[in-house]
């Protein structure tokens, strides 16, 4: 730990350090009333730092209503595990080096860390709907969300990605290296943010597209398929992911549903590309998708427009092409075609409001 301790001295992180003592209160020492969720790398709470004011600049980036900056009570603070190898270290230098780079508003907040003794401690921003694979592992859940809002949240990841695949004056081009549901948070009003950047890589040269890896990382089912072959990650690599991702929104089912597990190629992107050959990708659309009109005044549901389904698996199926050439190269261009799809869905609607009779 003196060596960690060392680095971030080294560098400019001082103003995000938060006492251990405030932490220790906040948990009531970690006690497990305060816990969310556990994983390999560590352990997630959630927390009100009534008592200490986040004086950090990154803190900024929470915006009210009105453009003041923002000072959230409530945060969600990763404890990472302490490892045998030097995952756990790296995962945690990582997060902070990328993510207090990092200011966008489909990106979450770093407000702060702490390295004390034994512990390494990260303080976000608490996203408060919990995570996208919560919604696509429930049924109950899933069919709250209609296709109009699926699309805006694939649409919301997708420029989340797009800012860190770009270079900027004051932050080198990010490829994220594990884009899952499960790293997707969707906030109060279900906007969604990317989390967890303890596999991502800086590409320091910006000349290269491409970064060679001495190790693959990342979660099968959402993995590269190139890049899980050659080490070379490229940002394609997380377009590819992300394309799973689509389709898991898509079909309202994990990318490691069971029932996507029985394939000698396991997983969804697989089962896609077999519907795609056959024809029958419409197949797996969610059945529960469905618009719900009441707002209007409508007193039925209509579901998914044609051309909407249409541009959207344009834009969607290339993203899962095995071959990293084939995908769409930049996410720019599946913002793109994600609007497109989502300008049909929203036209659809304009054109039923139209139609109802006065007084409906």
């Amino acid at each position: 730990m003196h060596g960690l301790q060392h680095f971030l001295f080294q560098v400019p992180f001082e103003h995000l350090r938060i006492p251990l003592n405030v932490i220790l209160l906040a948990t009531n020492n970690f006690d497990e009333k305060y816990l969310l969720g556990s994983g390999g790398y560590g352990e997630v709470y959630k927390a009100e730092l009534n008592d200490f004011n986040i004086k950090s600049s990154l803190a900024t980036k929470l915006k009210s209503e009105d453009g003041h900056p923002k000072l959230p009570n409530t945060v969600a603070i990763k404890r990472i595990f302490h490892r045998e190898d030097s995952q756990g270290k790296e995962g945690f230098l990582a997060e902070l080096e990328v993510l207090s780079k990092c200011e966008h508003r489909n990106i979450v907040s770093l407000l702060g860390f702490c390295v004390e003794g034994s512990e390494m401690l990260l303080v976000y921003e608490h996203v408060s709907n919990g995570s996208l694979d919560d919604y696509l592992g429930s049924i109950d859940k899933m069919v709250n969300l209609t296709w109009t809002q699926r699309l805006k949240i694939c649409i919301e990841i997708a420029e989340g990605l797009n800012y860190l695949h770009t270079t900027m004056e004051d932050k080198k081009r990010i490829i994220h290296r594990d884009i899952k549901s499960d790293n997707i948070l969707l906030g109060e009003n279900w906007e969604a943010k990317i989390a967890d950047f303890g596999l991502s890589k800086i590409q320091l040269n910006q000349h290269d597209s491409t970064i060679n890896t001495n190790h693959i990382a990342g979660t099968n089912v959402y993995l590269d398929p190139e890049y899980a072959k050659t080490c070379k990650l490229k940002i394609v690599s997380d377009i590819y992911s992300f394309g799973v991702v689509l389709f898991e929104i898509f079909s309202g089912k994990l990318a490691y549903d069971s029932n996507f597990m029985k394939e000698n190629e396991k997983g969804l992107a697989p089962v896609i590309r077999r519907h795609f050959k056959k024809g029958t990708l419409k197949e797996m659309l969610d059945p529960e998708i469905l618009e719900n009109a009441f707002e209007l005044g409508f007193t039925g549901k209509v579901g998914p427009d044609h051309d909407s389904l249409k541009e959207f698996l344009k834009i969607a199926y290339p993203c899962i092409a095995k071959i990293q050439a084939h995908r769409p190269q930049t996410t720019e261009v599946v913002i793109k075609g994600l609007k497109s799809s989502l300008a049909f869905q929203v036209s659809q609607f304009n054109i039923i409001q139209f139609c109802l009779p006065l007084g409906l």
